[in-house]
């Protein structure tokens, strides 16, 4: 029998955020993310054990130091989503309709994390 695995979002935070925006804007992907039912793990860039993924993850956006960052994981492979502020832009593109948006080229939270929900 067969195992499908789903994607996955990942959100890159830091435990110990340099400003209040930071740990605000951490606190509302979490919020978000738990309301629209996306699968998510969290990954703290400090702590130690997480210094590889995290290496990868910022090559992979070029945001050194940088947080919140969002990725969507999918079979070990890893997608740069986007920042907060794309985030969030995404989030409130959601109530463009799926045709303007996708004639527009607008990127909306359900397109995008359609395959982790």
């Amino acid at each position: 029998r067969e195992f499908l695995v789903m994607a996955k979002v990942v959100a890159l935070i830091t435990s110990t955020p340099s400003n209040e925006v930071i740990k605000v804007n951490q606190r509302k992907l979490d919020g978000v993310l738990k309301a629209k039912g996306v699968r998510f793990e969290e990954v703290d860039g400090l702590l130690p054990e997480n210094k590889e993924l995290r290496s990868k993850l910022f090559d992979l956006s070029n945001l050194r130091g940088k947080y919140p960052q969002v990725f969507i994981e999918d079979g070990g492979e890893y997608e740069f989503v986007g920042d907060w502020d794309a985030f969030e832009a995404m989030v409130e593109n959601d109530t463009v309709s799926e045709t303007t948006a996708r004639m527009q080229g607008i990127k909306t939270f359900s397109s995008v994390f359609s395959k982790c929900m």
